[in-house]
């Protein structure tokens, strides 16, 4: 990773740390994929959300699991880094997803898995819109590259919490 990419990221980290501290997602587990995997907060670089490399990123302009309302954004690699998203597409509906703040452990269940094409940039963006818009109602939703053996298009987990 070029050193000043690392440094943006290092100073996102630390000023999410500050702002939202211990609210802030610090592991993701999903145990019908055998996935446990820690998070960060992550932004944007030229229109583009920066690199989680081997962890989670979480898109710092989303939700966190105890606000009553919105959108939480995680998306990691899938075939470069560690993977950590390289099975995302097999989780099932009712599937159980964990994320861990340094205040409590949130459980979600899966709602929907879809796979979209991300051949067309205008199509691309009218398709995610509606996964990425924040919501009236708390949401967690996984994004990465599929299939693992190169990034033409994109899995897409949505997933609401579990009331108990």
């Amino acid at each position: 990773m070029p050193r000043r990419a690392k440094g943006a990221r290092q100073a996102l980290g630390r000023q999410a740390q500050q702002q939202y501290g211990n609210r802030l997602i610090e592991w993701i587990e999903i145990p019908a994929l055998n996935l446990r995997a820690p998070a960060a907060a992550m932004g944007w670089e030229a229109a583009e959300w920066q690199s989680p490399d081997a962890l989670v990123g979480w898109a710092s302009n989303s939700a966190l699991p105890d606000e009553q309302t919105g959108n939480v954004i995680l998306y990691g690699h899938n075939n470069i880094h560690s993977s950590v998203f390289r099975d995302l597409a097999e989780l099932k509906s009712g599937d159980r997803i964990q994320l861990q703040t340094g205040e409590a452990t949130w459980i979600y269940q899966v709602d929907s898995v879809k796979i979209l094409s991300a051949q067309n940039e205008q199509e691309e963006s009218e398709a995610y819109a509606a996964y990425f818009k924040q919501t009236y109602a708390p949401r967690l939703t996984l994004i990465s590259c599929w299939p693992p053996t190169n990034n033409t298009h994109r899995v897409i987990v949505v997933s609401y919490p579990v009331l108990e």
